[in-house]
């Protein structure tokens, strides 16, 4: 579709932030399990020789060329030699092939703001990690988004808000008060302390209400050459209401690789603002970007490798079932590659939470099935039930899904009210358990959760204690 204005093109700001210290402390044994990875002797542990003697680039090489993540686990897990080989040379590593399963170890905590409504200047967003990752993060409790990153670039996160997160990154809106003037947007990693400020959008490119937010990688987009790109590449794309024309429903992308937003562009589709208000996050498969709205995904591909054309296609997948979950809902993406929708529920009879993941049925053809997708009947629903959670239908009122973990399968919700299950949560759509991270959360602002991406998983293995 055609672009409907000029470009933004001013220059992008990279916060050069120190690398944040490692804690001395160590992981506990539990939270860093290896999937498909069987723990070495004591022996085989104090051997570090590996009983070869190629250099450590060479081992590097061999090590790239694994058909299987699951491999690189496996050596890694050999000796202290191998590992340390393995975490050195994450990056050329990362990200690894589908692992045909969810990695719930890879989801370390939950930003979010304390209160909905206006904060302060001085407001940053809080970290609260699981019981798995708290270790590794170096201790337990709250911290601010700023403790991660040393020095006076702290204080650049002072009054912003969590977004979105993806792929180990984390995209912040900066400076809410004078939110009414520009949107100001950064993506970074609070686990390696890298972060990029993003051109500011004002004027008529100001989204006039609210907005949806994805975060697409180089290997969502082109997966042969995503390497030679690097391993920051990305692209961030928003789906908002226009202040041109009339108020309608706009697309924009900004690329890391240009460092500037590509033109405003309409979208085929409609969104409502009250749709944009509970948009969620979005899942991305195949290079398109899904977000749940009332009567069906919206799904937007990215078209060429150029964003200054701003050519994007915008599809609706219509649903086969209720819609009356507008906070109680998300899309994800199936480790098998199937876009799904998850909501939660209770279970009849014994009254306990139910997770069902119901699955479109998309055929991956030339088109990628972009405009052929439907939903499946939702007699091929997926139950995860619990059995943790006691709940009646009084408690459905104040849920609220905030975020799933493309990698980790983990559900983050929220509840509120008299039914004894006030706090945040995580569901493992994986193991049906349920981890309550705090007591409060019902009234917290904005949450979201994040993930390690596979080169700071590889890394953080080089401190296991048990090599």
């Amino acid at each position: 579709m055609a672009a409907t204005a000029t470009a933004s093109t001013h220059s992008p700001a990279v916060l050069t932030m120190p690398r944040p210290q490692r804690s001395r402390r160590q992981p506990p044994r539990s939270s860093m399990a290896l999937p498909y990875a069987r723990a070495a002797s004591p022996a085989r542990r104090r051997d570090n020789s590996s009983g070869t003697s190629l250099p450590d680039d060479a081992l590097a090489g061999i090590f790239a060329r694994l058909p299987h993540a699951a491999d690189v686990v496996r050596c890694a897990a050999t000796c202290a030699r191998w590992r340390r080989v393995v975490a050195t040379s994450a990056a050329p590593l990362s990200p690894p092939p589908p692992f045909g399963r969810f990695l719930p170890h890879l989801a370390v905590g939950v930003f979010h703001l304390p209160k909905a409504g206006p904060t302060t200047t001085r407001t940053q967003p809080r970290f609260l990690a699981t019981a798995a990752s708290s270790g590794l993060l170096g201790r337990r409790g709250r911290r601010s988004i700023g403790s991660f990153f040393d020095g006076a670039a702290a204080a650049a996160f002072d009054g912003s808000r969590p977004v979105s997160s993806r792929g180990g990154r984390l995209v912040l809106e900066l400076r809410r008060e004078i939110r009414a003037g520009s949107v100001t947007l950064c993506v970074c990693n609070p686990m390696t302390g890298d972060a990029a400020m993003l051109p500011p959008l004002s004027g008529d490119d100001t989204p006039a209400d609210y907005y949806g937010c994805a975060l697409l990688t180089g290997d969502d987009l082109h997966p042969t050459t995503s390497r030679r790109r690097g391993a920051e590449f990305f692209r961030l794309l928003l789906v908002y209401t226009s202040r041109r024309g009339g108020g309608f429903t706009a697309l924009r992308c900004y690329s890391s690789d240009t460092g500037r937003w590509g033109p405003e562009a309409r979208s085929a589709v409609s969104v409502t603002t009250k749709e944009l208000r509970d948009i969620g996050g979005a899942a991305v498969r195949r290079g398109v970007a899904f977000w749940p709205l009332d009567n069906g995904a919206l799904g937007v591909r990215l078209d060429g490798d150029d964003p200054d054309l701003g050519i994007m296609d915008a599809h609706l997948l219509p649903y086969d079932c209720s819609h009356e979950w507008l906070k109680t809902r998300l899309l994800g993406v199936s480790p098998d590659g199937r876009l799904f929708l998850v909501y939660l529920g209770i279970r009849g009879g014994i009254h306990t939470l139910m997770a069902k993941m119901s699955y479109f049925d998309i055929p991956d053809d030339e088109d990628g099935g972009f405009h052929n997708g439907r939903k499946e009947s939702s007699s091929d629903e997926e139950a995860i039930p619990t059995h943790q959670m006691k709940m009646d239908y009084r408690d459905l009122a104040t849920l609220k899904l905030r975020w799933i973990g493309d990698k980790s399968g983990l559900v983050l919700f929220t509840m509120g009210g008299r039914g004894g299950h006030d706090g945040a949560h995580v569901l493992s759509l994986q193991e049906g358990t349920v981890e309550k991270l705090a007591d409060e959360g019902h009234s917290w602002g904005s949450a979201v959760g994040f993930e390690m991406d596979w080169a700071a998983y590889l890394s953080s293995m080089a401190h296991d204690p048990r090599n």
